[in-house]
């Protein structure tokens, strides 16, 4: 299978889910298919999406959070993974779309699980135990789109083909700091809430 399948079953689903990504392709994806969605927070940095998802789940424990991640930038922040675990978050979902190579860029260089490293098996050591790992559409529907309405804490790999259609979607034409003050207005005008800036005002 490839990623845009599995995000094409997920972006009609959604609600009023918070959705985050990784910088990887499927940032690029996901902005596509699902652009109008409010509760999208695009972090611009590797290795830090699933640290803020958590911070966002325990913040808000009525709202589903969604985490996009990918195997090179979950890699590059395992640290993450015992956190998780001993957390056990229920409103919390960590997609891992697991392409085995770093393809978010011009180059597509073997990451560790194209060899012996397996990330299901290094969730569930750090007590993650709904972790799985699905290789099809049809395992991704069964414990992939659970994770998207559903309860528990889900920690989902999905092995996907190494895919360039990122490479060919037109850059979305905001940038970062919009999308966190988009965000933030969102996440103010659903919840009631103040959100405070720091320097601001």
């Amino acid at each position: 299978m490839i990623r845009r399948e599995c995000l094409e079953l997920m972006a009609p689903l959604m609600t009023d889910q918070l959705v985050l990504s990784s910088q990887s392709g499927q940032r690029i994806e996901w902005f596509h298919l699902a652009p109008q969605h409010e509760g999208n927070l695009l972090v611009g940095m590797m290795g830090c999406a699933t640290g803020v998802g958590m911070g966002l789940a325990l913040a808000l424990p009525h709202r589903r959070v969604i985490v996009l991640e990918s195997d090179g930038s979950v890699l590059l922040s395992l640290f993450n993974l015992p956190t998780l675990g001993n957390l056990n978050l229920s409103n919390l979902t960590v997609f891992v779309f697991d392409n085995e190579v770093y393809s978010g860029s011009t180059m597509s260089e073997p990451t560790a699980t194209a060899g012996k490293t397996d990330l299901e098996a290094i969730a569930r050591a750090s007590g993650i135990e709904n972790a799985v790992t699905v290789h099809d559409v049809e395992g991704f529907k069964e414990h992939g789109l659970p994770g998207v309405t559903g309860e528990g804490l889900h920690y989902v790999v999905c092995k996907v083909e190494e895919s360039l259609i990122h490479r060919e979607i037109p850059r979305p034409n905001v940038d970062l700091a919009e999308y966190k003050y988009r965000f933030v207005r969102y996440i103010e005008r659903t919840e009631g809430i103040t959100v405070p800036f720091v320097g601001l005002g």
